[in-house]
């Protein structure tokens, strides 16, 4: 799973747009969130790895800019002890959690300067 940074403008409905070209292409965006930033919007989206081209594309084509591309961890809605258990394993085994945000199912998306050492200190490594 990748979370993909895009920055776009504040046009009514641009999120909607993104989203419906998305569907469209049978991509499925698993986790998002949107929030204003310096005149624009910053957006993040989990999408799987064989989709970022096309969501990329997509993106570009609404005007906007995929500004950075990371590897993250998805941390399943059923993780023992829930996000606080999640978040302090992260946290005592020294992992740095820079983006994190929830997804459509429960589960929590979490970016992490190296995520495969973020997967095995929450035991996520199969």
């Amino acid at each position: 799973m990748r979370d993909l940074t895009i920055l776009m403008d504040m046009k009514v409905g641009r999120p909607a747009e993104m989203l419906q070209a998305a569907a469209e292409q049978g991509i499925t965006v698993a986790a998002g969130c949107v929030f204003p930033r310096l005149g624009g919007r910053v957006a993040h989206v989990a999408v799987q790895d064989d989709d970022v081209e096309k969501a990329t594309a997509i993106v570009e084509a609404g005007g906007g800019v995929v500004a950075d591309i990371r590897d993250c961890v998805v941390v399943p809605p059923d993780f023992p002890g829930g996000l606080p258990a999640a978040a302090n394993k992260a946290a005592n085994a020294g992992h740095l959690v820079n983006v994190s945000y929830f997804g459509a199912q429960g589960e929590v998306i979490m970016a992490s300067p190296d995520p495969a050492a973020l997967r095995q200190a929450l035991d996520l490594v199969s």
